[in-house]
């Protein structure tokens, strides 16, 4: 249920306590108590992070290549998630949903243990949905080793895979598994903003996936096309990738005979 709406249906419920008790008594008695509940009510959104009023915006905004400043932030994160959660902060999850961002554009979500189990608490008592930060934590858990709990996770997300990050959960989650023709389908499903950094990196998945499933000719075929969409950054990295035939397609997007550096 959404946050406002809760708020919005207590107040309501006082407010028929308050007109039942103003047939038997004056409203000048009842209307002290239902105006102290109201801001009891407020300052409990207001404080509390799962009621969504203290609203967490960022969602999965692609992956980035490794650097200093990534990894500065990412260290960042780790210690006020470490900090929050040592605290009992009412604010711990916000900061584990922020980590599992940082590790998700740095592509290490192996190492989100801590932060994934941290969500898996909060989802428990959570009054809205998290489409992001719930793919995010089932494609960790997979990562992880836990294929049952992030199949569970999967399934609750629901007939969402036109959000981009859904699709590249469920696509990667599905490599895992090695059902490629599933991830590509799940790719298929994907509805990015032209141009934007997550469609550049649905577009270096589906250019992996389809060199596994023998479709050397197409993976080509997206790398140039990538390439040719400002996606150049995406096509230099696989070409740099440690997987030798990806990055031989890469090279030849590109326009590199030699050897990429």
């Amino acid at each position: 249920m959404a946050p406002w709406r809760t708020l919005a249906m207590s107040v309501m419920a006082l407010g028929a306590v308050v007109a039942a008790g103003a047939v038997v008594v004056s409203g000048w008695v009842v209307l002290p108590p239902l105006l102290a509940a109201t801001l009891v009510l407020a300052g409990a959104a207001l404080s509390v992070d799962y009621f969504g009023i203290r609203r967490r915006v960022t969602d999965w905004s692609g992956t980035r290549r490794p650097g200093p400043a990534a990894w500065a932030n990412l260290h960042a994160l780790e210690a006020r998630f470490v900090r929050d959660r040592r605290r009992g902060s009412v604010y711990a999850a916000a900061s584990a949903r922020a980590l599992l961002l940082a590790l998700a554009e740095l592509d290490r979500l192996a190492g989100a243990g801590a932060a994934v189990d941290c969500l898996g608490a909060e989802a428990i008592s959570r009054f809205r949905h998290d489409v992001c930060g719930d793919a995010l934590r089932a494609l960790a858990l997979s990562e992880l080793g836990r294929p049952a709990e992030a199949v569970r996770l999967d399934r609750a997300l629901g007939d969402v895979g036109a959000v981009p990050v859904v699709a590249w959960a469920r696509a990667r989650m599905a490599e895992r598994r090695g059902a490629v023709a599933d991830a590509l389908i799940a790719l298929d499903r994907a509805r990015p903003v032209p141009g934007s950094n997550t469609a550049h990196d649905l577009a270096a998945l589906r250019a992996r996936l389809s060199l596994r499933a023998g479709r050397a000719d197409l993976a080509e075929h997206v790398l140039r096309g990538l390439a040719a969409a400002a996606g150049r950054p995406w096509v230099e990295r696989l070409a740099d990738g440690e997987h030798v035939g990806l990055a031989q397609l890469a090279r030849r997007a590109l326009g590199v005979d030699a050897v990429y550096r």
